[in-house]
């Protein structure tokens, strides 16, 4: 299920239009994004949490020429589950 197929749903359910739907969806994903920019957990309840994690940097070799390279660290999001939302799929 894409983003798009999402507003549909959200439209559908609350009797919203789906630009309204829309702005809703934008809305949260921005409160998560900035939550994760200043490292706080994001956690819903019976759903999982987002953390925002470091990648380490690292050293890898080139496929052509064998030449090593640095990647520097990256920021990441790591998702965990929870318990709720893996016994919901296990059914």
């Amino acid at each position: 299920m894409n983003q798009n197929q999402i507003k549909k749903e959200i439209a559908k359910e609350f009797f919203l239009s789906q630009a309204d739907a829309g702005a809703i969806i934008d809305s949260i994903l921005l409160k998560i994004a900035d939550s994760l920019k200043k490292s706080k957990r994001v956690y819903f309840k019976d759903f999982g949490s987002f953390t925002k994690k470091i990648r380490p940097g690292r050293h890898i070799r080139h496929p052509k020429t064998g030449e090593l390279i640095w990647i520097p660290p990256r920021p990441d999001v790591d998702f965990n589950p929870a318990k709720a939302l893996l016994e919901i799929l296990d059914d």
